[in-house]
């Protein structure tokens, strides 16, 4: 149920975020070709709100089992073999997932000094997306692999909850 609702949070927030980004982009668009005069700050938010909107997304595409996969050599599998492949997935994802957390945190940190040019905003806002994300997607694949090993959640299933 919380997870269900955090999806939500995030979904949104990612669409709004991609809202902002195509307003900006249009503002750019219609300033530079429109008015012939340039906005220096458009572009410059328009890329930090992809950065987040991409992360977000990405990390409840996680969540719902939703990313992209080639099911091939799967599908050859029988189902215990298809249950071990499944776990081994969702430990790899598990294991990336928390390098995002350790590698963007540090990144983050150490960015939090360095200033966009144009909007002086800290960069370290900006890289703070990656630690957020994987924290998210590794939430969901503990959950995911909790499921899976107590047989709660099948191989092809989608998200646990």
């Amino acid at each position: 149920m919380l997870l269900k609702f955090s999806d939500a949070l995030f979904l949104g927030l990612a669409a709004l975020c991609s809202a902002a980004f195509f307003v900006c982009v249009l503002a750019q668009v219609f300033y530079r070709y429109v008015l012939e005069a340039s906005l220096p700050w458009t572009e410059e938010l328009a890329r930090y709100l992809f950065v987040w909107a991409a992360m977000l997304a990405a990390a409840v595409s996680v969540g719902r089992n939703d990313q992209f996969t080639i099911p091939l050599f799967a599908d050859a599998l029988g189902p215990r073999s298809r249950h071990r492949l499944e776990l081994i997935i969702v430990g790899l994802g598990l294991s990336f997932a928390m390098v995002m957390v350790w590698k963007g945190w540090a990144m983050s940190a150490r960015m939090m000094i360095a200033v966009s040019p144009v909007l002086t905003v800290s960069q370290g806002a900006v890289y703070l997306a990656i630690p957020v994300a994987g924290a998210y997607m590794a939430i969901h694949l503990a959950w995911r692999l909790i499921g899976l090993v107590t047989g709660r959640v099948a191989a092809k299933d989608g998200p646990p909850w």
